[in-house]
């Protein structure tokens, strides 16, 4: 486990404190049990085998149960202590800050170091304990608790943008217009519109991408195109006509805010604490003066 989450024989030796010789005879010994590879070696990388990969996640659930069940034990009569990582949306930064800031009243011997960005992150990779993300979360590998339910997306355009290029009719008029994306691959985005039960995809080269939603609102305002985004981003821009909603009765795919935690490893008494923190706390928040300030508001979940 140690040298598949460094990628090196060294570092996980340095992590045990024996000889790197030590550590290869331990993975040939146990690729010779197995009768099987676990790892492929250059003299540049490591890469897992099939096998390996399918071991590794077999091997870290064991180890996590059995480290799990350590620490439970001895955290009974422990306060929380230690450092929290989270990683959470720009857009939520200041609802999200609000919360930690009760907790960290709460917990004296506890520090978060929160960073506030719109990319998904891997959890384990970089070593975050707690992700706040929007959208649909599909992953066996992480426990995801909602925390506010689904919001719509829809598409909006400033009107001075309309007047000079005019309202799309249909989805395949948005051809003709400059689009605003969040998320592309290879300089291709793509929004899914559903009409009721009908649903059109539509591929297209933005003429501007930005990887969060703030900025995309931002350009949306100042006439630069049309964007789709959250319903409770815009509603007070909306009723202050400073934008227009576009193609209406078409709707993009929703998707509401989750924390995510990872499955299979032990929790230290400051992570349990500050997720059951923010299970209690930013459900209560309302959206839309989370996101906005705006009057929009989306029902809340609580947790269980």
């Amino acid at each position: 486990m140690r040298v598949v989450r460094t990628q090196s024989f060294s570092a996980a030796a340095r992590e045990r404190g024996v000889p790197v010789s030590t550590v290869s005879r331990r993975i040939a010994r146990l690729e010779s049990v197995l009768g099987i590879r676990l790892l492929e070696r250059t003299t540049r990388r490591l890469r897992l085998t099939d096998a390996g990969r399918e071991y590794f996640g077999h091997a870290e659930r064991a180890v996590d149960d059995l480290a799990q069940g350590t620490d439970r034990v001895r955290e009974l009569q422990k306060e929380p202590r230690g450092r929290v990582r989270i990683m959470a949306p720009i857009v939520l930064g200041a609802a999200v800050s609000n919360v930690i800031y009760t907790y960290l009243a709460r917990h004296p011997g506890v520090s978060v170091d929160l960073e506030l960005n719109e990319r998904r992150v891997d959890l384990l990779a970089e070593g975050f304990d707690i992700a706040i993300l929007t959208g649909k979360v599909d992953s066996t590998d992480f426990v995801a608790r909602e925390l506010w339910r689904a919001t719509r997306k829809l598409l909006y355009a400033s009107p001075r943008y309309l007047e000079a290029r005019g309202a799309p009719r249909r989805v395949e008029d948005l051809a003709r217009h400059d689009c605003i994306a969040t998320r592309a691959a290879d300089g291709i985005a793509t929004w899914t519109l559903a009409q009721g039960r009908r649903k059109q995809r539509f591929a297209f080269e933005p003429r501007f991408y930005v990887s969060e939603f703030s900025a995309a609102h931002r350009a949306v305002l100042a006439g630069v195109g049309i964007a789709m985004l959250p319903e409770v981003h815009c509603a007070e821009d909306v009723a202050e006509k400073r934008l227009v909603r576009v193609l209406d009765g078409y709707e993009g795919e929703s998707g509401g805010v989750s924390l995510l935690y990872r499955a299979h490893r032990s929790l230290t008494a400051a992570v349990r604490t500050c997720i059951d923190h923010f299970l209690a706390e930013l459900p209560a928040t309302d959206p839309a003066r989370a996101v906005h300030n705006g009057r929009a508001r989306s029902e809340p979940v609580r947790s269980p």
